[in-house]
């Protein structure tokens, strides 16, 4: 255990002594209500939300409701992603360690996908090299999901494994590669572009892949 993950590990022990156990089932109730809401996703932009969440308190009742096995997957997932909404480096340990851990989600496609999303809100090698890790899932929501985040992560490390996904035979991947090497503007994805742009048999994946190349040129 390094340093980091010791001073968490007492904060958080520091936080359970010093609030009382009504306190963290009331927060509990409230995060698990905003999760059950119909316009949830509204919810995550909801600013006067995210300011009642962003404290180390709210912080550990998510994960703690995160990681409850009885909780619907829904709900989970929805969980997720508010918790991708908590920039701190304890977020972004906990969404890491639950991104890798098959005992965790199970191998469900909604659930990790929905990992890989929240994980896009983050930056650093660690998370780079987990979403690369994503595009080799088999399920096709995870991989989207995976290049989706590497786009707004940002870090070029990302461009040959995202080039390789233009190869692709799904339209789904293909789209979401030449958009988020858009987003990248590496002069590396040019060519493989410029091929797209030439000779794709999806007239809207030529379109796209000429507009991306009109940024980074």
């Amino acid at each position: 255990m390094d340093i980091h993950r010791k001073i968490v590990t007492a904060v958080v022990l520091a936080v359970s002594v010093a609030v009382s156990m009504p306190a963290f089932a009331s927060q509990s109730d409230y995060i698990l209500g905003e999760l059950q809401r119909d316009d949830w996703e509204v919810r995550l932009s909801n600013k006067a939300v995210l300011k009642k969440i962003n404290n180390p308190l709210s912080t550990e009742v998510l994960i703690e409701l995160i990681r409850n096995r009885g909780l619907n997957w829904r709900i989970q997932m929805r969980g997720i992603r508010l918790l991708g909404e908590i920039h701190t480096p304890r977020v972004e340990d906990v969404l890491l360690q639950f991104f890798s851990d098959l005992f965790f989600h199970h191998g469900c496609p909604a659930v990790r996908s929905s990992l890989a999303i929240a994980l896009g809100n983050f930056a650093g090698p660690k998370v780079v090299d987990a979403l690369i890790g994503g595009l080799d899932d088999p399920e096709v929501i995870v991989r989207e999901a995976s290049i989706v985040s590497l786009g707004k992560v940002g870090d070029t490390r990302a461009v040959p494994y995202l080039i390789a996904q233009l190869k692709d035979r799904r339209f789904l991947i293909r789209a979401s590669a030449i958009h988020s090497l858009g987003l990248l503007k590496d002069a590396t994805a040019v060519s493989p572009l410029e091929t797209i742009a030439q000779g794709d048999g999806e007239p809207l994946l030529r379109k796209e892949a000429l507009s991306v190349l009109s940024t980074i040129r």
